[in-house]
Formats: structure tokens, sequence, C-alpha cells
């Protein structure tokens, strides 16, 4: 059973502090060096002070970049800057996007839900219900998202889920508070507009917490956050408010629901050969190499229509590849212990067959990347100018950029229906889910 509950966000308060544009930001996970200093120049509210304090060379276990964070959302809170609802309330959030030419609009609700360890077997009767989640975690990354929490006790950013509501039940409630004026309204840098409604009226906030009881939650991105929300609950077992998370749910149906990919920079291998991983690949795939990257990618995209498992890759030889798995039966033999669901994922593929099979990258060696960047594989996102970025990397001092196309909402649904993981990263829903909008203070 899936247990959601309106409550009382705390959100900043427009006319203190001027513009929402200039506090709420994109997820910590993507905040990186200028972009940080960016926001922070935006208002000494903008939200990155806390999400992404910077630490200090003269830092002490009493005073560091978790405990400046504290201290910003404290003053903030008390000062009135941030302001709490009076009502319990559900929130609707929707952004109008474009990909590829097309304009989309991803619309969803923001709740919070009541903490269960992620399911692992199928209910005896009854529907499927429960916390699943799709992928991997990097676990070096975990540590410094409980540090943010235990020192503030609040959760600043989203966890984003998607459920199955194919008949739009709870689309419907959202869609009614649509039709009011939106708490906040802001068009980032990018051109994606970021809309909040408020959902206060006790039949609509219990309405939609009766339909999401027979339902069940897919973590899409957030699995970080959630397991650091599982810890500090296990740490504070006193306190009510750390056994609920403050997530935003989306329906699988939506039609704003994107997936795009997410590519493999491999750098720090010793010995690495251009000619001896072309030589392994060409055993297990059907190789072409084009002069252009577009042609790479058309011949990608033709595979991946097809239903085929398709990857590019660039080593800086003057060439980009193509490669298309010949026999699917290898991955039996090396995923013998997982699902026909997962053995037949792109990313599963790429995982055991080239990184770990070919280029010796195991479990341990991914281990050692995080989401800053590092170890032996770096993941690109497949937006803006990534493809530009990351073959420049191989062209500087990366070895090999391997490209790939999206995996499908309904690959994640089936792999994480089995009480399967995917590789880390094997997604990106698009666009992110920003930061600053709502706030759920814990103490």
């Amino acid at each position: 059973m899936v247990r959601v509950k309106p409550f009382k966000a705390y959100r900043y308060d427009e006319k203190k502090v001027g513009e929402l544009s200039r506090l709420v930001t994109p997820p910590y996970d993507i905040i990186k060096g200028a972009k940080i200093d960016h926001l922070q120049s935006l208002s000494e509210y903008n939200i990155a002070w806390i999400i992404k304090n910077k630490p200090d060379d003269n830092d002490t276990k009493t005073y560091n970049q978790y405990t400046r964070a504290r201290d910003h959302f404290s003053r903030w809170v008390n000062e009135g800057i941030l302001k709490q609802d009076d009502s319990e309330s559900f929130y609707v959030y929707g952004q109008d996007f474009e990909i590829e030419g097309k304009r989309l609009f991803r619309f969803g609700f923001i709740g919070l839900i009541e903490l269960e360890e992620f399911a692992s077997s199928a209910p005896e009767s009854g529907g499927f219900s429960g916390v699943l989640q799709h992928e991997e975690t990097l676990p070096k990354d975990i540590e410094d998202r409980l540090s943010l929490c235990r020192s503030c006790m609040a959760n600043f950013g989203q966890i984003f889920v998607i459920y199955p509501d194919h008949e739009g039940s709870v689309d419907s409630v959202l869609e009614r508070n649509m039709k009011k004026e939106p708490v906040g309204d802001v068009t980032d840098d990018a051109g994606i507009r970021h809309r909040l409604w408020q959902i206060d009226k006790r039949e609509d906030t219990d309405e939609i917490t009766t339909l999401m009881m027979d339902k069940y939650v897919i973590i899409a991105d957030g699995h970080h956050r959630y397991k650091t929300a599982l810890a500090l609950s296990k740490e504070h077992p006193e306190l009510e408010s750390t056994k609920y998370r403050m997530l935003t749910f989306v329906n699988i149906s939506n039609p704003g629901l994107v997936v795009l990919p997410t590519h493999r920079l491999v750098q720090n291998l010793e010995d690495f050969s251009q000619e001896s991983l072309l030589n392994q690949i060409s055993e297990y795939f059907d190789v072409e190499a084009f002069d252009t990257s577009n042609a790479m990618f058309a011949l990608m995209d033709k595979k991946f229509n097809e239903g085929k498992h398709s990857f590019g890759l660039f080593m800086d030889d003057g060439k980009f590849y193509c490669m298309t798995l010949s026999e699917l039966s290898i991955m039996d033999k090396l995923l013998s212990d997982k699902s026909e669901e997962l053995r037949s994922l792109d990313v599963a593929i790429l995982h055991s067959l080239i990184l770990d099979k070919m280029l010796g990258i195991d479990k341990e060696k991914l281990a050692q990347g995080t989401v800053k960047g590092g170890g032996y594989v770096s993941y690109i996102k497949g937006i803006g100018d990534a493809v530009e970025e990351s073959i420049k990397s191989v062209k500087g001092s990366s070895q090999a950029v391997f490209f790939m196309n999206p995996t499908r909402v309904d690959e994640v649904e089936a792999v994480s229906k089995n009480f399967e993981c995917m590789p880390q990263k094997s997604t990106f829903f698009q666009p992110k889910v920003w930061t600053g909008f709502t706030i759920n203070k814990l103490e």
C-alpha cells in the first residue's frame, strides 16, 4: 500500500525576496562549478546556498558547508523569507518544455509518502503495491545528502517517482486544480516553464490519498535521496515527521514523460587499446564506421525503432562507430541469474559485455565514480551540447565514449516489477524536477 498525504509546505514569500526565478534551482546533482556561483549570485536567498553550500579550507566538524546551510535555513524561516502554508496541501507541478522541436507538458503532484523499504517480493494477494527502485546507486553520493539532512532536518530537493494510473483518476483531480491561478510561475534559462498550483480543498486532498492507496511507485530520479530519507528515519525513530518524505508523483501514462539517454565516458584505464577493443566488439556486434556523428546517430535511431540493441562509439581515431548486437543469447550466459527483461536492456548489455567483459570495468570500479565525475566511467546526460563535450573530452584525456539510445518507460516498469535494478544512470528523465518550490521541514 502506498500512503501519501498532504503537508504544509514552506515556500518563498516573493513579496519579501523578489521573483521566484532568482530563488529556485535545478537539483543538486546537476549544479556544478561556475553554475553554483551563478545561482548564488542571483540572490542571497537562492536555494543553492543551502543545497550546494561550498566547502571551505577552514571547515571543522562544527562549522562547515552543512552547518552553514542549516544557519541559512533557520534564518530564512525566522525572518519569514520562507513561509509555511496555512493548510495541508498537495501541489500540482507542471512543466512546459520542448524536445527535438516538439512542445510537451508534463505534470504531477508534490506530496509526502510514508517511507518503506524497497519492495522485494510480490504480494500474496491483491494488486501490486509498494516502492520500487529501478537502478543502482553510487554509494559515495549518499553520505553528502545525509549530512545535509542531518544538519537542516528538512527536505529541499524532490524525489521524482512514476506510478500507474492509466485511467487518469488522479490526473483528473490535478487538472481541476490547474484551472486556478498558479502560486508559482518560472521560466528557466532553457525555456522550460515551471508552474505550481496549490490543492488545499479537503475533498481533493482526501481523494488523492485514497486513489493512491492501491498504486505502486517507481523511483525515476532520486534513489540517493530516498535512501537518505530511510537512513534519517532510522536515526530519529522518535520523530513522526522523519517517517515521511516529499516526492513528486507523475502518472506513468503522462504524455510528457520523456526519457533521454545517458552516455558513458571511459577514462583512466591502463593499457587501453583501440584496436583490441574494436576486435573484441566485432566478435559480438555488427560494426559500421562513419565519418560523422550524425550518420552514426541516424543508424542508432533506426536500429532502436526496429527493436535492435545498438550503440555508438568514438575513440578519436577519426571514425564514429555504430555497433549492433548480433545475438542477444550472449546475455543468457553473462547474466544468467537475471530476468529476461533485464538481460535485454541496452545498459545491461553495455555494462556486462563491453565495460566489464572487454574493458575490465566491473562493479567495484564503477562504484569509484560519483555524480561529480571521476573513476573509470563518467556519465554524460544526452541533452544540449553533451555529445560535443564528450567528443572533446575523448580528444583530450578520456579514452572512449559510448553513446546510448534511451531506456523505454515500459522497460523501467518491467525491470522494477521483477525487483531488479538496472545499472546506475540507466535513465535520464527530462526535464529535471527543480528545487525550492516547496520545502518540507522535519522539526
